[in-house]
């Protein structure tokens, strides 16, 4: 009798948790719900354990993300572009401030966390001058951060026609959603043959592509 009793209880209390959704919020709160509507700027439910109770709303951007009561995960947007869209290639110019001069540029990066990237750059005048580098960059974000715009700081090592350097570039990044990406930053060069130190402003912009 005391085993019916358990095995009904436990049955009935499958059913009521196996039936809930959850709402994480922007905060890591959670919430046992029910969920009745989900549209892109607001989200309709009404509390698991008060099933007869009013309909609340919450907007979207202040949820992280909702899991479904079937195992579905909506990340409602949020997911770092950076974390979703870890592969990127861009072109660019990198112009010489401290002299006439500049170099066309091309790199592929790849997040392998959402702060920080590895990447690959390779430039040339189209003339007689080249160069080379690589290294990583440092993205101040978040795992989960919405925000478009990251500043960075950088250490690459490369060549600049045959001579070796250490490039430290200092900038902003932007990345959509959708996968646009741009890029502006200064970059400082210490060669290692003398106590020459050369400085290029650099525009990129390319595309981002998903894992």
């Amino acid at each position: 009798m005391r085993k019916t009793i358990v095995i009904i209880l436990l049955g009935c209390v499958f059913q009521l948790t196996s039936g809930q959704d959850k709402i994480i919020t922007n905060d890591k709160k959670e919430l046992q719900v029910q969920i009745l509507e989900n549209s892109d700027r607001m989200v309709k439910y009404k509390l698991s354990d008060f099933a007869d109770g009013p309909v609340f709303c919450m907007k979207t951007i202040k949820i992280r993300k909702i899991e479904y009561s079937n195992g579905t995960i909506d990340s409602m947007g949020y997911e770092n572009p950076r974390k979703s869209k870890p592969l990127g290639v861009s072109a660019g110019m990198a112009l010489q401030l401290d002299r006439e001069g500049g170099m066309f540029t091309t790199t592929v990066d790849y997040f392998v966390l959402p702060q920080i990237a590895v990447e690959l750059n390779l430039g040339s005048d189209l003339f007689d001058g080249y160069f080379y580098s690589f290294g990583s960059r440092f993205h101040l974000n978040s795992n989960h951060s919405q925000k478009a715009f990251t500043p960075f700081i950088g250490l690459m090592v490369g060549s600049d026609r045959g001579y070796s350097f250490i490039q430290v570039p200092v900038g902003l990044s932007y990345i959509s959603k959708f996968g646009l990406q741009a890029s502006v930053s200064i970059n400082q060069l210490q060669y290692s043959y003398s106590n020459w130190i050369s400085t290029y402003a650099e525009l990129r912009v390319g595309w981002r592509f998903s894992r």
